[in-house]
């Protein structure tokens, strides 16, 4: 529970997560605004009888195109027949343009009544005047019935939520992986110097040198690179030294903090041993030697799984596209429905 409490604080305190996220949803409430003010197209009404049946159309308007989704029972011979249709109603201008088209005969019985329906979907889609009488039968006399279906296109309001949702993960997940990405490259910087760092100073020390003395010349030889060619544990050792020049705290404590600030437990060790040598004058070259040997066989162990991982790196871009792939094929199904 703490944990998440930090990283939400974390994440308002951060104003460039804070601006992804208030881009990210104004976009998402413009659209749905726009979707939502745009709505379906004006329609006029479906007349219906006493038993809910669909009897005839009355038109908004003649000048613009509307459509009707419409469900079509035929009793045909004790056999109900389920057809959902669309009825698109011409505007009046383009109704001299074209002929309704006649249904072709057809030689079975099923493709005999898609022939009939669809001669009958012509003729009252290119129909005049504002009221539409809907027929009850076909040409031969088969009873049909008319029903509404519901009529609303929201299949892009459906997309919005998710692909917000998805958004706004990826905008907090980047965030905290930036500051744990902090995190673990100062931890990995600390690795990487400190197998070298312990060597120096196990080899400095064996020669007969004290240890600020041998801290002094170890930050002096990282200086020789220059600023800019200093790992930020380098780079960060080198100020520490500069800052107690005049020796006013001791070189052990100094490491035992920068210790404690990093929490980095390979280099607690080392303050460790340096800090019992300082206050009971415990054996710092046999300790020192084992911490370089095993910190030269970790640093290799480390080099070896990082070769490893660099396939799996691969994963999340694959896994991308496998993503964009799906949403690709999905999507005009959806948008379909």
């Amino acid at each position: 529970m703490d944990r998440a409490v930090k990283a939400f604080r974390r994440i308002i305190k951060d104003p460039v997560i804070t601006k992804r996220l208030y881009a990210v949803t104004f976009a998402a409430a413009l659209i749905i605004l726009v979707l939502t003010v745009k709505g379906p197209e004006e329609q006029g009404r479906l007349v219906t009888d006493n038993g809910g049946n669909v009897t005839g159309i009355h038109r908004h308007s003649v000048s613009s195109q509307e459509r009707y989704d419409v469900t079509l029972f035929i009793n045909d011979g004790g056999k109900q027949i389920r057809k959902d249709v669309t009825i698109t109603l011409r505007a009046s201008e383009d109704v001299g343009r074209g002929d309704p088209v006649p249904g072709e005969q057809k030689e079975n019985r099923e493709a005999e009544i898609d022939g009939e329906i669809d001669r009958m979907l012509t003729e009252i889609e290119f129909s005049e005047g504002e009221s539409i009488d809907l027929p009850g039968r076909l040409s031969d006399g088969t009873q049909v019935t008319w029903k509404a279906r519901k009529q609303e296109d929201r299949s892009g309001l459906i997309l919005i939520p998710f692909i917000y949702i998805a958004l706004v993960s990826v905008i907090i997940k980047s965030g905290l992986d930036a500051d744990s990405d902090g995190e673990s490259k100062a931890r990995r910087e600390i690795m990487r110097g400190l197998p070298r760092f312990c060597n120096q100073l196990f080899l400095m020390m064996n020669a007969g040198m004290i240890l600020s003395d041998a801290f002094e010349r170890i930050c002096e030889s990282y200086m020789e690179y220059g600023r800019e060619n200093m790992s930020v544990f380098e780079r960060e050792l080198t100020e520490i030294c500069e800052e107690n020049k005049d020796h006013r705290i001791s070189t052990a404590s100094l490491i035992n903090s920068y210790a404690a600030k990093h929490n980095v437990k390979e280099l607690v060790r080392i303050a460790t041993i340096l800090t019992e040598n300082e206050r009971r004058g415990s054996d710092v070259i046999e300790s020192l030697s084992r911490e370089s040997k095993y910190l030269w066989d970790d640093r290799q162990i480390v080099a070896r799984e990082s070769g490893r991982m660099i396939d799996t790196k691969m994963s999340w871009p694959l896994a991308l596209l496998l993503i964009l792939l799906i949403v690709i094929t999905v999507a005009p199904a959806m948008l379909n429905m």
